[in-house]
């Protein structure tokens, strides 16, 4: 099983990370951040970790975060595209425009496919992670009923759109991200056809109508375009036990993706604090049959004041589980 790390914080993180040292600590992938925003104005400097990265033998996955907020479980992210453009963005149900673009707009479409070419031609990278890719729901409206939606709602059913969500409603809105997904991983192989596409699907209770949830691997599974499921397990957050929330988790995940011919990454939120038991969670993830493991991440493990302490024991059990 290969142990990699998530990088969030933008690049000014990078700046204080040296991937020789995380080689070193027996990490084998990096998972960089890519802030919309701020690639607008610092992508060289993403593009730089990726090559020190690729020079210590790490591969580098790109997560783009922002882009119209699409892919972003958090709400915090800003997306220029969505401020400059409001006229491609999500109509819910209930007349608004939201601060979503649709991914079925076609302006919004070429923009963020050729976006999604310079940030892999620029990194150079082993692959993408879409990150939890979504429509807007809240509060009982819910997004997309744009003229572009509606439109290719009655090529389907030969019907209008209803105003309720249904099931003819919830396949639209599964197919829409799943056919998002497979436009960006053309965009990203056009510039590389060996780029890895992994996509994470929506892991809390509360965004689950919103995108593709964890507990419904099958479609995602099945779709092209996706060469590998990127599962987070909560374990933490919902007080659970790690060892039964971990190793349910990893086989579903694991059985779901095999029987599609896709591979299974496996995200776990780490720290040095007792409480996270990461050294355990290494171990109960290998046993399980994950071949990737991530810990999320960089924030919370590396740059904690603790790590110094716990790096040893760390690359110990990394090793150990390799």
């Amino acid at each position: 099983m290969k142990v990699g790390l998530s990088i969030g914080g933008g690049v000014s993180a990078l700046q204080h990370l040296e991937p020789r040292e995380l080689a070193a600590d027996g990490f084998a992938s990096v998972f960089v951040a890519c802030y919309e925003d701020e690639m607008r104005w610092h992508a060289e400097a993403a593009a730089d970790f990726s090559r020190a990265c690729q020079s210590a033998h790490l591969e580098v996955y790109a997560v783009p975060l922002g882009y119209g907020l699409i892919n972003d479980p958090d709400p915090s992210t800003e997306s220029l595209y969505v401020r400059e453009h409001p006229q491609n963005c999500q109509v819910d149900s209930r007349g608004r425009r939201t601060h979503r673009a649709c991914p079925n707009n076609p302006a919004f479409l070429e923009w963020f496919s050729s976006n999604m070419r310079t940030l892999a031609w620029l990194l150079e990278c082993h692959g993408f992670l879409w990150d939890e890719p979504s429509l807007y729901f809240a509060r009982g409206a819910w997004a997309c009923r744009c003229r572009w939606c509606q439109r290719l709602f009655f090529a389907q059913h030969q019907q209008e759109m209803p105003l309720e969500i249904d099931d003819r409603v919830e396949r639209f809105r599964r197919n829409t991200l799943l056919m998002f997904i497979l436009a960006a991983t053309a965009a990203v192989h056009a510039v590389d056809r060996r780029l890895l596409s992994m996509v994470m699907p929506t892991s809390s209770a509360s965004s689950r109508q919103a995108g593709i949830a964890a507990d419904a691997l099958q479609p995602l599974a099945e779709a092209s375009g996706v060469d590998a499921i990127s599962v987070f397990v909560p374990w933490q957050s919902e007080h659970r036990d790690m060892e039964v929330a971990l190793r349910s988790t990893c086989e579903e995940t694991v059985a779901a993706a095999r029987a599609h011919g896709r591979s299974a990454v496996i995200w776990i939120g780490g720290s040095p604090h007792p409480r996270d038991r990461l050294l355990d969670s290494l171990e109960v993830a290998r046993k399980a049959g994950v071949e990737h493991l991530v810990i999320a991440g960089h924030q919370t493990l590396t740059a904690s004041v603790a790590y110094e302490r716990f790096r040893e024991a760390l690359a110990s059990a990394i090793k150990g589980v390799a």
